[in-house]
């Protein structure tokens, strides 16, 4: 996978702000927000079909609540 976009670090060189990465081919494979180099907050994740894979959310760096997962054809799990 690659970043493209304006992806930010902080400077200790930590991953902060909102982010999106993608996929070689271009597609969106995930977005969301870094707090200090930890995942924190809102994400989603996107298989290489642009279906989303699943979304939920992260608190310092750790899943925290409901998760929801997805099939490669969009039907929930």
């Amino acid at each position: 996978m690659r970043s493209l976009g304006k992806n930010r670090f902080n400077k200790e060189g930590l991953r902060i702000g909102y982010w999106k990465e993608y996929y070689p081919n271009g597609q969106l494979w995930i977005k969301g927000f870094y707090k200090n180099g930890k995942q924190d907050g809102y994400w989603e994740y996107y298989y290489e079909n642009g279906q989303l894979r699943s979304k939920g959310s992260y608190k310092n760096g750790k899943q925290d609540g409901i998760w929801e997962y997805y099939n490669y054809n969009g039907e929930i799990l």
